[in-house]
């Protein structure tokens, strides 16, 4: 039994080795390339699937992340030593620019004020004088030479105690409101030390920052609508867009101006900004269908009327999960979805409409 199996294992393969020596699996060498018109009939019957695009107008829509911060603020400082007579002010309180918010003893300021006045006065009057003497032929010109020292000596002195009488009070140089008081009455004041903190909030600047994907797609003055905390949806306007990107995160911060004349936004709370970036004359395809040509640009394969295969350099003006926009481009093109990797600039195709929904 045993040689019998073996006996039939080797007939087995002794066929099997002469059917391969045959060449029945195998083509004769003169007939292992096709001829040339072959080929071109293989490739005219290759079939690809195509859209046919028309460009549109779209509106693109994406999202960042704000913080709402005032338009200034500002840490108001005194200007000169001395001790704290009154605050004029609180914490809270909404004041006009001008207002006085501390204000210090006078000590002799006054005094000395009232007396570089006075000394300037009785200058003005003496060169006065002489100058009448002088036009009069009563005296030289040099006469006035040291009249017109003195004189200037006195307005230095003047305005030195005027200044200093100014620096008793520190004012609001803007409308705003005062965030913190920093001193109490009484308290000793030197220099360069924190009156108050005033904080202008009549417009709010909505701070964010932006992806380098979607940072070529704002351009300041481009409208904006940020939701506030509460669901308050306003209008807003992109005034700053960053050159230079964070080192650490790689994005661009951003800034859109938000008008608060009612003072309804608060500051420091978070935010939603809406930017639309409209896309005039582009054509939304699928971005997988996007290829590279020989030279490493961006384009994609498209059949003409003759059903013959063209690639077209495009700029890409938008990415998002819908597709790629795309732009300088015919009013319509046939764009190949199915079939673009095995075709090449010049072949003719046998082209058939494809019946996916890309954009579903």
């Amino acid at each position: 039994m045993k040689i019998r199996s073996l006996i039939t294992a080797l007939a087995i393969i002794i066929i099997t080795a002469l059917w391969v020596g045959s060449g029945y699996f195998t083509k004769p060498s003169q007939t292992s390339e096709a001829p040339a018109d072959v080929v071109d009939e293989v490739q005219e019957d290759f079939t690809v699937r195509y859209i046919e695009s028309k460009s549109s107008d779209f509106n693109d829509t994406f999202k960042i992340i704000g913080k709402t911060e005032p338009n200034n603020l500002l840490e108001l400082r005194f200007e000169t030593n001395g001790t704290i007579k009154k605050i004029h002010t609180e914490k809270g309180e909404y004041i006009n620019s001008g207002s006085v918010i501390c204000e210090l003893e006078p000590d002799d300021r006054i005094e000395t004020f009232d007396s570089a006045k006075a000394k300037l006065e009785d200058a003005q009057v003496k060169f006065d004088s002489r100058e009448e003497l002088v036009k009069a032929g009563y005296n030289s010109k040099n006469s006035l030479i040291s009249e017109k020292s003195n004189l200037e000596q006195a307005r230095a002195s003047f305005k030195r105690a005027q200044i200093e009488v100014e620096r008793i009070e520190t004012v609001a140089p803007i409308n705003g409101t005062i965030d913190d008081i920093i001193p109490e009455v009484g308290e000793l004041a030197t220099i360069g030390n924190i009156c108050a903190i005033l904080v202008n909030t009549d417009i709010i600047i909505v701070s964010g920052n932006v992806s380098e994907k979607n940072v070529s797609k704002l351009t300041k003055g481009m409208p904006a609508k940020v939701r506030l905390i509460d669901g308050a949806i306003v209008d807003g306007v992109l005034t700053y867009i960053s050159n230079v990107a964070d080192p650490n995160t790689r994005t661009f911060s951003t800034e859109v101006t938000v008008d608060n004349s009612k003072n309804t936004i608060k500051v420091g709370t978070t935010t939603e900004v809406y930017i639309n970036n409209n896309i005039s004359n582009a054509h939304l395809i699928p971005s997988s269908i996007l290829s590279l040509s020989d030279n490493g640009n961006i384009g994609i394969k498209i059949i003409d009327d003759n059903n013959t295969v063209k690639f077209i350099e495009v700029e890409v003006t938008n990415l998002n999960n819908k597709g790629a926009y795309i732009s300088n481009l015919p009013e319509t093109i046939r764009v190949i979805t199915v079939g673009q990797d095995y075709v090449k600039p010049g072949d003719t195709v046998n082209a058939v409409i494809d019946s996916i929904n890309y954009y579903e």
